[in-house]
């Protein structure tokens, strides 16, 4: 019986059966648990139905392509853009063939799709799933039907829905049906409870969610659980390569802001003598595109909003761009069906862009939504947020992400701007320009627009989240870090002193409440390599550096002269602008003594245990 009352960093791709070298005087016990037997402990189970409804399936060889998968993430720690858990905690598939068990199927090599022939009509279609094993908690379930067939767990190119792919999950289908054309809308996912609540400790916040656990000496299901798909997602994933930007300001005249390419893209690689400043690796394929100091030091917002003084508080932003799809160079091996199959479009493609919109209380009302710092500007989706890399690396390739009992996960948030209309570049002031033509208040819908590049301003403080992986942890939210808490206002000419860098208005966002506890702590940022990372509000995303533009595992070394990876198989392409030149790395500060005792980096955001 269900009881109603999110990824950990880790696939269970696989959980193999105990294996052992059993000897004629050595049989491990049935009965006792590992390693010294073979008894399996009791576990968690969510079981249910998948209910499809979408367009007919594509075949193939006598079989239907693709199938439900369906991802379990923890409630305390979901996946972007709500939360940092790159990976589900389970996942469960039911094949097309078992959801369709009656659909006709073309039986030659060729993939044959319905929709493409002008067969439109929606077909509706059932099949139970069982997922397991799962310790005891409260999870979400959210899923999509690969109707291309590409998903693969053992890619970040390859494990995402992408266009035309059927979304949903254990969710309410009412609402989600009532605001299917709103982009900001993000479904309600059903909470699945595995286990018997517990009493939370004494002062715990409300809304927090208790600890599970499974009834003595037996296993639990949280049955009857419907999973539904049937929403097509319309956009293609957000493909990018990365550049980093270099900033001209000239107080004397500051309507005259300008930014442009500081010679680093991951589209090629590095010119030997021009590594950004303080990078720890020089290495021409693995050079960081750009580099952020960290402690640095920039304005705290202008206390008089106005274009000089957002342009002089902007100068001193990191910024990245981002350019939608890959070099033209690559666009042929991207798009082969084996093993990338990109769906970058001939033409017309690029970053959809519109403004954020928070929903009412009784769901009837959207309101536009500006950036934490206020300051007129518009908040935008996509995401763009920076992610830790491992530094004990053991994946050649350098794309491991940071994130383990004993290291925590860290991420950096960015700031998305309109690209311009003029020739001036995209900043803080075009993007405000931009505001009102964003969102219509009368029918609560962002506008909706093409760019083929996003500019990013890379915000110096981090979050870290250093309790993700321990199971007796319920505050699962991280510690907001930042060198500085206060500091100059950007005001021209002078400034103010001793200014909030967060305004109080930021702190007490729902958002930020959401993902960190307490105030913010005054602290050096942790150093090293961060993925970058691009995620709109239905989950689609994309990450550099992955494994399109690098080898790793039982691949070998990527040779990054003839760009293949020549491992065990069959050599494949690599595409340069998806490898390890596309990070930002946070380096050492000129001034260690800034770094040490009060403003060291944060204990929360270091390895520990």
């Amino acid at each position: 019986m269900r009881r109603r009352t999110g990824r950990e960093v880790a696939w269970f791709a696989a959980r193999a059966l105990l294996g052992a070298v059993v000897a004629c005087e050595s049989v491990p016990s049935e009965t006792s648990p590992p390693p010294g037997g073979r008894e399996l402990a009791f576990a968690g189970v969510i079981r249910g139905t998948v209910v499809y409804s979408g367009p007919h399936p594509c075949s193939s060889q006598g079989h239907i392509v693709g199938g439900a998968i369906l991802f379990v993430f923890d409630r305390r720690n979901l996946p972007p853009p709500n939360g940092t858990a790159n990976t589900p905690v389970n996942f469960g598939v039911v094949t097309g063939d078992v959801l369709f068990g009656g659909e006709p199927r073309n039986q030659g090599k060729d993939v044959y799709c319905p929709l493409s022939h002008g067969i439109t009509d929606t077909l509706t279609a059932s099949a139970t799933f069982e997922i397991s094993p799962l310790d005891a908690g409260s999870y979400i379930v959210e899923a999509f039907y690969d109707y291309t067939g590409d998903f693969s767990p053992a890619f970040k190119f390859r494990q995402l829905p992408e266009r035309g792919d059927i979304a949903g999950g254990d969710l309410d289908t009412v609402d989600a049906v009532k605001n299917s054309s709103n982009p900001n809308f993000q479904p309600h996912f059903l909470p699945v409870d595995v286990g018997i609540p517990q009493p939370l400790p004494p002062g715990s916040a409300p809304g927090t969610i208790p600890p599970f656990a499974l009834p003595p000496n037996n296993g639990f299901v949280a049955d009857n659980v419907t999973v539904t798909v049937g929403s097509a997602l319309p956009t293609t994933r957000p493909y990018f390569y990365a550049e980093g930007l270099s900033v001209t300001f000239d107080a004397t005249n500051p309507t005259a802001f300008a930014t442009a390419s500081n010679g680093q893209s991951s589209a090629q690689a590095a010119t030997p003598g021009t590594a950004p400043p303080g990078a720890t690796n020089t290495d021409p394929n693995y050079e960081p595109i750009l580099t952020i100091p960290q402690d640095l030091e920039i304005f705290a917002p202008p206390i008089t909003v106005n274009a000089a003084n957002l342009n002089n508080y902007e100068s001193r932003l990191p910024h990245l761009r981002l350019d939608f799809g890959v070099p033209m160079s690559e666009v042929a091996n991207a798009t082969a069906s084996e093993p990338f199959h990109f769906q970058i479009p001939a033409q017309g493609g690029g970053f959809a862009v519109w403004q954020n919109a928070d929903r009412s209380a009784d769901g009837a009302t959207w309101t536009p939504q500006s950036i934490l710092e206020g300051l007129g500007v518009p908040d935008l989706w996509p995401l763009v947020v920076l992610t830790k890399l491992a530094d004990d690396r053991t994946d050649t390739a350098d794309l491991e992400t940071q994130g383990s009992p004993t290291e925590p996960v860290i991420v950096i948030q960015g700031i998305t701007l309109l690209a311009s209309t003029s020739s001036d570049s995209d900043s803080l002031v075009s993007t405000a320009a931009a505001a009102p033509n964003l969102f219509d208040m009368a029918t609560g819908q962002p506008v909706v627009g093409l760019q083929d590049h996003l500019t990013a301003l890379i915000r110096p403080s981090a979050i870290c989240f250093d309790s993700l992986f321990d199971p007796n942890a319920l505050d699962k939210r991280g510690t907001l870090v930042l060198p500085y808490s206060r500091g100059l206002s950007a005001d021209l000419p002078t400034g103010t002193a001793d200014q909030a860098m967060a305004p109080p208005s930021a702190l007490t966002n729902p958002q930020v409440l959401a993902l960190t506890k307490g105030g913010p702590t005054e602290g050096c940022l942790p150093t090293g390599r961060y993925a970058i990372n691009v995620v709109y509000p239905d989950g689609q995303a994309w990450t550099v550096p992955n494994e399109a533009g690098a080898c790793s595992g039982k691949e070998g070394a990527t040779d990054f002269v003839h760009l293949t990876c020549r491992g065990q198989g069959q050599a494949r392409p690599v595409l340069r602008s998806q490898g390890p030149r596309g990070v930002v790395e946070v380096v050492q500060t000129t001034n260690p003594a800034h770094c040490q005792g009060a403003h060291a980096v944060p204990a929360a955001c270091l390895p520990h245990g």
